[in-house]
């Protein structure tokens, strides 16, 4: 980390003023919710024998060619670490050519399947909701395709009642946890203001109305995290709900691939409305039949790209044609898409003994993100020396040196009030001094 990290012994430079911040700092809906933590995960959700399991072993799977150094471990049989594709960052791995490379990793855990009553308790029941609750944010996963190999828990494949299962159940269990906050915040007031267990607490507005409108989205069935009316105050107040569904959500649709390739399936537009109905949603249709095809044949590089061809021409010959319907794998844009609704983005070290992606969550400060590599550098925070990953691309004429940036003028310093931006790579400047002895 030296090579990323100058002591020196006086602020060379004051701060700049703050630039005036975007409103939401472009920060989805439902992250106003979550942790402030650079370690968020998502977790599968869906019915038993609907993929979750293949799919997780397939990304946690599909990246590791892309960094072999990187120390790759599952956390335990349903926790895996999956490394979010990145071009920016391969690209200055390959530039500087250290011998650590290390990329960012998304946490996932596949949750085990729930099935309708759970929130009563039925099947794997509380320790399934306990397993939602410590993740960040959801990939919804909905079965679309046709087998007998692979029974179906309801005997039949329905994707709209599968997601009524889903989103009745997660509804209905922050049903039950609302119910329980209001004497929880009494109880809470009574202990601020040292009265007496007999008295009725005033409660706020502020409170009632947040309780008001969770209760009302419930009734109807609808996620909190898809709702726009709340105020800030009222988002502070529900953050500490404890509620699943304010949690970010991300529907992946599992079809065949036959389907997958024709880019077609008959659920598709029915989803896209239901989804629509229950407030919105990014939906990634994909093909664990067609992923596990594609990565069984990941050490055979020509074979691989042969198949990917050939299901191309298939695509082709139904009369699809255009980069719409070139056959490639999804997995990369589900690893991202996840990542981006909790809100997370990466800033780069690099240099000849290491190049790392660090994560961060959008709108964090400079002295936050140097804090990420470690506490003294926050602690001791002075700058921060950041140059484009757009600008080095294009100036750096080949060489691993930011000097031709620094000719061209693009290496700035900035100061405490820097918001990060993805692909930032940064050298921070820290000055941490020991305590004396006494």
């Amino acid at each position: 980390l030296s090579s990323f990290v100058k002591p020196i012994n006086k602020h060379t430079m004051p701060p700049k003023k703050a630039a005036k911040a975007d409103e939401d700092l472009g920060l989805m809906r439902a992250a106003r919710f979550g942790r402030v933590k650079n370690d968020l995960s998502m977790g599968f959700v869906g019915l038993p024998n609907v993929g979750k399991s293949t799919i997780t072993n397939l990304l946690a799977g599909a990246m590791h060619a892309e960094a072999a150094n990187y120390p790759f471990c599952t956390i335990d049989p349903n926790v895996v670490r999956c490394i979010v594709p990145d071009q920016k960052f391969q690209y200055l791995a390959k530039c500087y050519g250290p011998p650590s490379i290390v990329p960012a990793a998304l946490k996932v855990t596949d949750i085990a399947g729930l099935i309708r009553g759970a929130s009563e308790g039925a099947g794997l029941g509380n320790a399934f909701l306990s397993h939602i609750a410590a993740v960040d944010g959801i990939f919804h996963l909905v079965r679309a395709f046709e087998s007998d190999e692979v029974i179906h828990v309801d005997d039949s494949v329905d994707a709209i009642r599968d997601l009524e299962t889903i989103q009745s159940e997660l509804c209905l269990k922050d049903k039950d946890t609302l119910s329980k906050v209001v004497a929880l915040e009494k109880e809470r007031v009574r202990k601020e203001k040292g009265l007496p267990k007999n008295t009725e607490p005033p409660l706020t507005d502020a409170f009632l109305s947040a309780y008001s409108k969770c209760e009302k989205l419930l009734e109807a069935n609808t996620p909190i995290q898809t709702h726009n009316d709340f105020t800030a105050m009222e988002v502070e107040i529900i953050r500490d709900f404890s509620l699943i569904t304010t949690k970010p959500q991300v529907y992946i649709i599992n079809m065949s691939q036959k389907n997958f390739i024709r880019k077609g399936n008959k659920w598709l537009p029915k989803i896209a409305d239901w989804v629509k109905e229950h407030g919105g949603g990014q939906i990634i249709p994909m093909s664990a039949e067609f992923e596990q095809n594609v990565y069984d044949l990941k050490d055979m590089p020509d074979a691989q790209q042969a198949f990917l061809d050939e299901c191309t021409a298939e695509a082709e010959k139904l009369g699809l044609k255009g980069p719409k319907f070139v056959c490639k794998s999804v997995v990369p844009r589900i690893i991202r898409s996840g990542r981006a609704s909790l809100c997370l983005q990466s800033f780069y070290t690099a240099g000849p003994k290491e190049v790392r992606s660090w994560t961060i969550q959008q709108g964090c400060l400079a002295p936050q993100a140097a804090g990420v590599i470690h506490s003294d550098f926050e602690r001791g925070f002075i700058k921060a020396e950041v140059a484009n990953f757009d600008d080095f691309k294009t100036l750096h004429a080949g060489a691993a040196s930011m000097a031709k940036v620094k000719e061209a003028g693009k290496y700035r310093q900035e100061g405490k009030t820097y918001a990060m931006q993805d692909g930032d790579i940064v050298v921070f400047m820290h000055n941490v001094t020991a305590s004396k002895k006494k």
